[in-house]
């Protein structure tokens, strides 16, 4: 994901040449191409992330389209009231980038660990949250960003998990992995970034269904409908349980059951309300939330083992 995130930082600097990039040095051989291509798209700003908002915001008055970068633990949690007031009370059209999401940077321990972030990011106003599983789905996410004229976030947690599209879809709403349709009564698992490979994986072995949701705000009303036909779902993320996806779907589901629509038992499969605390691989990290790849596989088949 990080080596196609670099040609589509490229071909938007060469493609205008009022697009630049910053990073609170971060990155490093990301930008590499960037740098040879085009060295004046890419601009260092240095350990100076809540500057760095400040300064994007003001590149955006003066007819520049910045793309700001980060780790997630920096970019959005570290600069969160820089994004609010700079930003969104403005809406201004910066792309956020939030590398290394969830507990990817497990050896780095809590400081560089984020499974808050989208919590953090939904409640504020004229932000768009992206949160792709793959290369494909990035350059979807990517493309649109681009096109808001608002500031957006796209999270970017583990790179190097197997694709799960074979090209990009062509928008952001939630998008089939596995089937294409729910039939009255079936199961469901439904999942974004990083976790939607391992769970299609799954769904294939034992044939549930596997929706993705690239994007979590605005949130994709048509998942709701989709997900009507359903008798059960659980939802899967490397994300805390509050303020994510799980939650997104259970206060959008609300208004539905309002309408008498939507009974479906909706079951969450997310970070822990804790900390790690020892340093290790990323499954390691994983593990302290019972969210290990193995975990993921034993906890779906627990959940849905009666109904297959």
């Amino acid at each position: 994901m990080r080596e196609r995130l670099s040609d589509l930082m490229v071909s938007a600097a060469i493609e205008d040449e009022h697009f630049v990039i910053l990073s609170g040095d971060h990155g490093y051989s990301l930008f590499d191409k960037l740098r040879k291509e085009r060295p004046s798209a890419f601009v260092n700003v240095g350990v100076a992330e809540q500057n760095m908002i400040g300064l994007a915001a003001g590149l955006v008055r003066t007819g520049f389209h910045p793309c700001v970068y980060g780790l997630a633990a920096f970019v959005p949690i570290r600069v969160l009231e820089q994004i609010k007031l700079d930003l969104c009370f403005s809406k201004l059209p910066v792309i956020l980038l939030g590398d290394g999401a969830g507990l990817v940077y497990s050896t780095l321990g809590v400081s560089h660990q984020c499974g808050e972030d989208i919590a953090c990011l939904r409640a504020l106003p004229e932000l768009a949250i992206y949160s792709p599983c793959d290369e494909y789905e990035l350059v979807t996410c990517w493309n649109e960003a681009r096109r808001l004229s608002a500031p957006s976030y796209i999270r970017l947690g583990k790179g190097d998990r197997p694709a799960v599209h074979d090209r990009p879809p062509c928008d952001t709403e939630p998008f089939f992995t596995w089937r294409d349709e729910l039939r009255a009564g079936d199961a469901v698992v439904v999942s974004t970034g990083s976790t939607v490979s391992v769970c299609t994986e799954w769904c294939r072995g034992h044939g549930v269904a596997c929706l993705s949701v690239p994007r979590i705000k605005p949130f994709p009303t048509h998942l709701i409908t989709l997900l009507e036909p359903s008798s059960k779902v659980v939802v899967v993320e490397e994300h805390c349980r509050a303020g994510g996806l799980w939650s997104s779907i259970i206060e959008h589901r609300e208004i539905f059951r309002q309408e008498g629509r939507s009974s479906a038992r909706i079951t969450p499969i997310a970070l822990a309300a804790e900390f790690t605390h020892t340093s290790g691989s990323y499954q390691q990290a994983l593990s302290e939330h019972d969210m290990s790849d193995e975990r993921v596989r034993e906890r779906l088949h627990a959940s849905l083992c009666r109904m297959l």
